[in-house]
């Protein structure tokens, strides 16, 4: 889990609109599960927001905003674990560690199409005191709660910020933000790598001069930034605090060995630098198929380079023309009016030009955007993956089994070998299982979790009266693909079903419930098991259904389209009718018949 707190201008400060966010959710992509308010004397959620509103408005002496927005952003592969009950003590946790515990505010649960995401808008305003109240490092504090939360309620373990001596450094939450958006390392967990080589160069260094020498055969520099002292790349991508990377690089100690901060002489050779790389495990696979992103990314920034170029140049000439036109203009002997006149119509004829230019230039520029819908590693590998890359798909879902496995890994280190092992191992067996199929693109795309749900859509076609009375389950259901490589549907229903590969995580309605069985005994068969919001495999015979619920529509159906997968063919019995019609039969078939 991630906490970030989002600046509010105070000019930009309104609890009750703020607040109507959090509570409405009817923006494009979001879908509030619930809200709550806490801290106020009103019943209702709106009346708690006109008392947020008074509230603030009795402190007149404070400056800047008085609100205080706080968003929690969850994993996927977390929501069994956070029920009602575990989000708002996680609320609350959160309220005590920032002071805001006797304080006002409103919370909402939003779930759009990538992740289950709390906000919280807190009221800095103390209700009695009328105070304003603001927590001092929260980075820190946010940082140590999330840590706290994820063991306390089994949730997937994040980076964070850390000052705690003993502790390997983490990045900050803006460094965290990037990894996960794009999937390639940032500069502050290159730094981190390199942690033992900077303190080298600096324990094996004399003056500021051998120190710069040092560190740019790392590729790294150091510069004063704010109060103290930066790590920064050499070609000013990134940079990290001197003291998040140890004690000893702090400004003071520095100082106190090398004397007053002098800035490098002269750039020195280097032996390494930063480039941005995937997350994601170590393979041939993702080797390859990262050459292929850079390459894309290369042909695709020269293309646009190219087009700049062009543009820049035909801008450059229509302003040289139209400036020769005007020095003719005004060399001309006309009347005063007519002069003016042609000058007007000049500029004019100008403007139209250059707009024509830029039309054209933005027309060209989006159709190179358009053949690569990609700005970042992961979104290449979300593209390939849309268009049925399933060796793409598996290398973003390689970086959720690694942290998966890291986690596990944790409260049982004998096992970490082999845990590893396994999962390298099946990752490639399944990597070569496509890659030797044997069958067309058009196919390849369609297996595993999409093939499943566009053959529920189209057997529902087939299948189920039309009724208009009777919502369709399955017909309409797009899907998109996230940074983790979970393939996400959309219901008609308005829920979600999350497909990881090893489990299915669902909406917390009947309707997502009952579509989420019928998809698991399509896509793992009929030996699966429901508890809470997830499917998963069962090991043994049989589903594991509560009697007490209600999944009748398709389920022979579902499990016959598991038992007639592609790679099952061969093992199902065939009965012979007439002289050339041959039907695989099912396992509950007539034991009369011949098979």
């Amino acid at each position: 889990m991630i906490a970030k707190r989002i600046n509010i201008d105070k000019a930009n400060d309104n609890p009750g609109r703020l607040g109507r966010y959090i509570a409405d959710a009817s923006h494009a992509g979001e879908k509030l599960l619930f809200a709550w308010h806490s801290g106020c004397q009103a019943e209702t959620y709106d009346a708690a927001l006109f008392e947020i509103e008074a509230t603030q408005g009795l402190n007149t002496r404070c400056q800047g905003s008085k609100t205080y927005h706080l968003m929690i952003s969850f994993r996927p592969e977390d929501e069994p674990s956070l029920t009602k009950e575990n989000i708002t003590s996680i609320e609350k946790a959160f309220a005590e560690a920032l002071g805001f515990s006797d304080h006002q505010r409103v919370c909402g649960v939003h779930k759009n199409t990538n992740n289950l995401h709390l906000h919280i808008a807190y009221n800095m305003v103390h209700p009695e005191r009328f105070t304003k109240h603001e927590p001092f490092r929260d980075f820190y504090r946010l940082s140590e709660v999330c840590r706290e939360m994820e063991q306390r309620y089994n949730l997937a373990i994040d980076n964070g910020v850390t000052h705690e001596p003993g502790k390997q450094p983490r990045i900050n939450q803006r460094a965290a933000s990037m990894e996960a958006h794009s999937g390639e390392k940032s500069f502050q967990s290159f730094a981190i790598d390199q942690k033992d080589e900077i303190e080298r160069a600096f324990a094996e260094s004399r003056s500021w001069s051998e120190a710069h020498s040092a560190l740019a055969k790392i590729g790294v520099k150091i510069v004063p930034r704010g109060n103290g002292l930066a790590v920064v790349s050499i070609d000013g991508r990134g940079a990290i605090k001197a003291s998040a990377l140890g004690r000893n690089l702090a400004k003071a100690r520095l100082i106190q060995r090398f004397g007053n901060y002098s800035p490098p002489n002269q750039p020195a050779h280097q032996k390494n630098r930063y480039e941005r790389e995937p997350i994601q495990p170590k393979n041939q696979v993702r080797e390859a198929l990262f050459h292929q992103y850079e390459s894309l990314r290369a042909e695709r920034q020269m293309r646009l380079q190219e087009s700049r170029h062009e543009y820049f140049l035909q801008k450059k000439q229509i302003l040289s023309l139209f400036s020769h036109q005007l020095k003719v203009i005004e060399t001309r002997i006309l009347p005063r009016k007519t002069k003016k006149k042609l000058v007007q119509l000049l500029y004019l004829e100008k403007r139209l030009t250059l707009a024509d230019t830029r039309d054209s230039y933005e027309e060209k520029i989006g159709k190179i955007r358009e053949e690569t819908l990609f700005n970042n590693w992961n979104g290449y590998l979300k593209w390939k993956a849309n268009h049925g890359d399933e060796i793409a798909l598996n290398v973003l879902r390689s970086r959720l089994q690694k942290s998966t496995i890291e986690r596990a890994d944790e409260r049982s280190p004998e096992n970490m070998v082999e845990t590893h092992a396994k999962a390298n191992a099946s990752i490639a067996q399944s990597e070569m299982q496509i890659a030797t199929a044997g069958i067309s693109w058009k196919y390849r795309s369609r297996l595993m979790a999409v093939t499943r749900m566009e053959l529920l859509k189209a057997q529902e076609k087939i299948y189920r009266p039309t009724d208009a009375s009777k919502p369709a389950i399955f017909s309409g259901t797009h899907y998109t693909i996230d940074n983790n490589g979970v393939v996400i549907f959309s219901l008609p229903s308005g829920g979600t079903i999350r497909d990881t590969g090893s489990k299915l995580y669902f909406s917390c309605d009947e309707a997502t419930e009952s579509a989420a069985v019928l998809y698991g005994l399509a896509r793992f068969g009929k030996n699966i098991l429901l508890k809470g919001n997830t499917i998963e495999r069962k090991n043994g015979n049989g589903t594991d259904l509560p009697r007490s619920r209600n999944h009748k529509p398709f389920i022979a159906l579902a499990q016959q389209n598991h038992q007639n997968s592609v790679r099952q063919l061969s093992e199902l019995d065939v009965v012979r009718i007439g002289k050339r019609s041959k039907v695989f039969l099912q396992d509950n078939a007539r034991s009369d018949l011949e098979r």
